[in-house]
This record gives structure tokens, sequence and C-alpha cells, in this order.
């Protein structure tokens, strides 16, 4: 069904076709079901409706019993999350500083004890297996599996080339690829653009809260990926929003939610220089995937702590930057930036010779703030100091009055 039709496979990918095969097979002759969507139903029902593991062996167990025919069902809840983690995507567990200061990653993963202050990596007590408990820990989801997986299905590997055989020259904007920053990018990278193959990614980070409103706070932060190759009717909807890491901790991780990303940040650094090798069950041949990240989506305060400009203080804004038109309230004490828009209207607009609606008795002629370019933005921060390097460092210099650089991002 999947192997005799394919050929030229890698060996990883003949492993997972071989055992989809046998997953897939009918319980029975005629049957709608086999091994494997039963299992996923199970876990399903699981996730739904809030069973426990107990309870879901009892289910599991009187199932058996009812089988007419020996027909193969799991003997239980692990038999059939086993079954689905073969074909499943793979997650980390990484250790890392209860301050958020360092992961126990690639050269520190064998450390006992913080690098940066002499505290322990693992809580005192044990675990019923005798394993040590670390103090704290984050989830990583790697990233390159779930894009290959995207090439792995044949109603599905099409989609992935939408964007290349779909653009629109009538100037109307209808995917992110007849926009100019994606054709941009082509100009730029004409090496990348040449294979519609590859993949472009968008990032985006967000904390919430995962208990009820009432509970102690506690800040809990994922980061999303999510591929923009696919048609408009796909592309950001929830089965392409990929889950790469989860950061549970009490408090918001700030800047030092670079620490964090580190792995996340490694494999996108792989996919755009070198690569992986990938089957391509549509056209049933290796290629190289490679990636590139275009655009990262964030709300205004987590802006600020993945680029590392503070969207704190009087120099919030990230545009205006040191040239802002922000002030103090006089009775209030806080920062306001009314009526420091005008400047970006153009200058024979009506709204710059206004004195009633905005700042009273005044108008505004001011040139908008010029935009740094990629180079003029790097001489800035290739100086600052990164947090995967000194977590502990302290404020920079100037920092809430000639600028509002926190440190030089790991994107």
């Amino acid at each position: 069904m999947f192997l005799g039709a394919q050929s030229g496979l890698n060996d990883e990918t003949k492993k997972f076709f071989k055992e989809l095969e046998e997953a897939s097979c009918p319980l029975y002759e005629g049957s709608v079901h086999s091994k494997l969507s039963v299992a996923v139903r199970l876990l399903q029902i699981k996730s739904d409706s809030f069973i426990t593991q107990s309870g879901m062996n009892s289910i599991i167990g009187l199932m058996n019993e009812l089988n007419p025919s020996n027909i193969y069902l799991p003997k239980d809840f692990y038999t059939a999350k086993k079954l689905v983690s073969k074909l499943g995507l793979s997650s980390e567990r990484i250790h890392c500083c209860e301050n958020g200061c360092m992961l126990f990653y690639k050269y520190d993963a064998s450390l006992e004890n913080y690098k940066f202050y002499n505290k322990p990596r693992y809580k005192d007590a044990i675990n019923d297996k005798k394993n040590k408990i670390p103090v704290k820990a984050i989830h990583y989801l790697p990233l390159i599996p779930m894009l290959k997986r995207l090439y792995a299905s044949m109603s599905f590997a099409h989609h992935m080339r939408w964007h290349y055989k779909h653009r629109r020259s009538d100037g109307v904007l209808c995917h992110p690829s007849d926009g100019e920053a994606w054709k941009h990018f082509d100009r730029m990278s004409s090496d990348f653009a040449s294979e519609p193959k590859k993949i472009r990614l968008g990032l985006c980070a967000y904390g919430f809260t995962p208990f009820i409103v009432s509970a102690a706070p506690y800040s809990c932060w994922s980061v999303f990926v999510t591929p923009y190759n696919l048609p408009p009717e796909l592309c950001m909807t929830s089965p392409y929003l990929f889950l790469t890491c989860i950061v549970p901790d009490p408090r918001n991780p700030k800047k030092l939610i670079d620490v964090y990303m580190q792995p996340l940040i490694d494999g996108l650094k792989l996919l755009w220089h070198q690569g992986v090798e990938t089957y391509d069950v549509s056209t049933k041949k290796n290629f190289r995937l490679r990636t590139a990240l275009m655009w990262t989506i964030n709300n205004f305060s987590a802006y600020g702590m993945m680029f590392g400009w503070s969207t704190a203080g009087k120099l919030a804004c990230p545009t205006c930057m040191e040239d802002t038109k922000a002030f103090t309230l006089k009775h209030g004490g806080n920062n306001t930036w009314f009526d420091c828009h005008r400047r970006f209207l153009p200058m024979d607009h009506e709204f710059r010779r206004n004195t009633s609606a905005f700042m009273k008795n005044k108008t505004d002629y001011e040139e908008p703030p010029s935009f740094l370019s990629p180079e003029e933005i790097w001489n800035r921060v290739r100086d600052l100091p990164k947090v995967t390097e000194y977590p502990l460092a302290k404020k920079i210099s100037g920092y809430g009055v000639t600028h509002n650089w926190t440190k030089q991002s790991i994107l």
C-alpha cells in the first residue's frame, strides 16, 4: 500500500512507511478501522473526556472482553500509546536553570550545577523510578520532523508548492507570496527561491495563564512555527501551527526567552544553511529541504522580549526609537504618546494644521523618523551582550535615556 509504489526512499522514510503500513491494516475484512485508527481514537477520547489512565485501562479491558473474534485491540492504554508513538513526532525534555539563565543543552548537557552560580541542577528528592528530578525543565518539540512530514502525504505534499504556481500578477494581495516582502526575499536569495519545495516560515511567541483567573499568577510561554507555502484556506490553520517549545514558569521570562529558544534556533539555522534530506512522496524523489524564517508575529510586549528593544518606558516605540515625541503627564506621572502620529501623515494633510482636535494650539509639520536599514540596526546591536552568554548582565549604559536596547536578540 505504501512501500510498493515508492522508490528511492531513504532509511528513515522506509522505516516510517513500513510502520505506517503495518498499523494501517484493517482489523478485519471490510472494517473501516485499523490498529492505528483505534489507538488514535482511544487517545482522543481520553484527552477530550479527561479520563484517567486507570479509567482508560478499564474501558479497553471491557472492549477486549467483548471482542468475539480475537480482533486485534490494544491491551491497555500503554499499548495504544506505544503504537501511536512509533508514528508520532518526538519531544524532548530539556533541563534548565530555575531562573532561566541557561539550558543543560549541547556542551552543558552533562553539568550538575548551574554554570553562572553554584546551585544544583536536581532536586534532593527522587521519583519512584529512582531518577533524579530536575529543578526545572522545558518541553521542546523538534521542528525538522514536523516539516518533513508535510511531504510524506500523497494528498497533501503538492500543497507545499501552491505558493509558486498560483502567484497573482494583478497587484491583488491574496497570499503572502503576492506581497513585496516575499518578492524582495526572492530577489535577494535567488538560489533559495528557485526551488518551490523550500519552506517559508513564520514564528510566534505567546504567553498565557493556564489556570483560572482566581489562581496564583502563572506565566506559561509557547512558541509556534507555521509554514506559508500553503494555499490561503490552509495557511495558518490549526493543523499547521506547529508547537515547538513550552516554557512553564510562574514568572514572565522577559528577555531571557532567548535561552529557551536555543534548540529551535539551532534547528532553523541548520535548515537555512545546510538543509536536511527529505522524501517527497508526490514526486517520489529525495530533495534537500531548506527553510527561511520570513516573519515573526507577536503582541507588543512579546515584541520587546524577542527583539531586544524594550517596549516599556518613554522610548517604547520601536519605530520612533530615540526620536520619540512621548512625554510624561504632569499629574499622573505616566508616559503618553498622544499626538505622536501626526508626523507620519502627508505634509499637506489637514490634520497637520488642526489646532483643536489634537494638542491644543499646536500644528505639526515635523518629518517622520527615518526607518533604519538592516545594516544600521546590526551596527547598533552587534556589540550588545547575548543573554545566552551573559544572562546576568546589568542594564546597558544609557538604557531608557538614549536607547531601549536590552540585548542582542538570538533571532
